[in-house]
């Protein structure tokens, strides 16, 4: 049986996805385990292009992909968080979960979903992206981003916050759109312009800063289509 390459290049990627999370939670480290989980986002991002591009789109594909977003943007993600809680009570494990069951939940409903050209509710990768920037800002000793996370009451409250956003109905913007229209892609432009200067500006806040204008834009974008 001939073996056809070409369609499994997106599914190569996809484990690879799949193996940077299994890394990040054997690692068990905030700095490097970060870096890994980025390096899965890599991979996340460049399967389903290819995948498109390559016109390889299955089922098959659709499901891995769920499962290493899983692993990658929901196992690890929470995991992680677990080494951060500002102390040893068993209910600092209750967080965590919150991570973990917001992203199973927002993954199994995205697979029953027709594909559309956003996001319902926050994807899991901007979640993970949120939680990483968190891990960063303690590994980088930002003073803020510590007293958040050292703070009982906001260490509950911000899993809790992305469960929500991940099971809610607020339309988030999707790189599927874009090959849409000049707008979506002037908006892409400009995220990633903004996200620069973040980063040069304060790099330990860059990443949360971006998640949350990543909010603020669905949020109104949501209200306009609705209009």
């Amino acid at each position: 049986m001939r073996l056809n390459l070409k369609t499994k290049i997106p599914s190569i990627f996809t484990l690879c996805n799949l193996t940077c999370g299994f890394l990040a939670i054997v690692v068990a480290d905030l700095h490097i385990s970060s870096i890994i989980l980025l390096c899965g986002m890599f991979f996340d991002v460049f399967d389903g292009l290819l995948a498109r591009l390559l016109k390889v789109q299955s089922n098959l594909g659709k499901q891995l992909d769920s499962f290493a977003d899983l692993v990658s943007f929901g196992i690890a993600p929470a995991y992680l968080y677990t080494l951060i809680a500002p102390g040893t009570e068993w209910f600092f494990l209750v967080p965590p979960l919150f991570i973990l069951l917001g992203s199973t939940l927002r993954l199994a409903l995205f697979n029953l979903k027709p594909e559309t050209k956003y996001f319902t509710g926050m994807p899991t990768p901007a979640s993970a992206f949120f939680l990483i920037g968190i891990y960063l800002g303690i590994h980088f000793e930002s003073e803020f981003v510590m007293g958040l996370a050292q703070t009982p009451f906001l260490y509950i409250l911000f899993p809790a916050f992305l469960m929500w956003l991940n099971l809610s109905q607020i339309k988030m913007f999707s790189f599927k759109q874009f090959g849409q229209n000049l707008n979506f892609k002037v908006f892409i432009l400009v995220s990633l312009i903004t996200f620069f200067f973040l980063t040069m500006i304060n790099y330990r806040l860059s990443m949360i800063i971006a998640v949350t204008l990543y909010i603020i834009l669905s949020l109104i974008y949501t209200k306009k289509i609705h209009k």
